[in-house]
């Protein structure tokens, strides 16, 4: 049987994690906060301290709600509202509970991949703040292509696993 209980684990994690983080920069942080960084990874938009942690715990707060609703309302939706390769078999009243687990651990693993990109990306904006260059480092470029490479493998994996009619990794 497919497990979520690692991924849903670890999603609960870094929600926390993105939560505590900005709090250990508030007291350092300036009034006027650089929010938005151009190509160059220079500041080019300002906001209040104040709207950037309702921006901050706005976002953190629509992703965790957006992938763990997702993950318990799918198995709620009507099954022509789900694509899947070999639908009819994987949503059989003899394999749906075992689809679902999985279709839940793939929704919680690209959660977890959004919110390691968040924490990067706010804990970057939150240094360049505190340490008064208004710059991100350059390496926020790769971070989001590790995270498209990511979530690209996931869905490549669970797009394949769906594609067998028959499970052979015992999984």
């Amino acid at each position: 049987m497919s497990n979520t209980r690692v991924p849903r684990i670890i999603f609960l994690l870094l929600f926390i994690i993105s939560i505590i983080l900005p709090l250990f920069y508030f007291d350092q942080l300036p009034e006027r906060i650089a929010s938005h960084f151009n190509l160059n990874n220079q500041a080019d938009s300002w906001m209040s301290k104040g709207g950037y942690m309702i921006f901050h715990y706005g976002v953190i707060l629509f992703f965790f709600l957006l992938f763990w609703g997702l993950s318990f309302l799918v198995p709620r939706f009507p099954p022509f509202l789900i694509n899947l390769p070999n639908k009819e078999y994987w949503l059989n009243e003899a394999r749906k509970e075992k689809t679902f687990l999985k279709l839940q651990a793939m929704m919680f693993w690209i959660g977890n991949a959004c919110l390691v990109l968040f924490i990067y990306v706010f804990y970057e904006i939150l240094n360049a703040n505190v340490n008064g260059t208004g710059q991100i480092s350059s390496f926020s470029w790769v971070s989001i292509i590790i995270f498209l490479s990511a979530n690209t493998f996931i869905v490549i994996k669970y797009v394949l696993y769906f594609t067998k009619k028959e499970n052979q990794s015992g999984e």
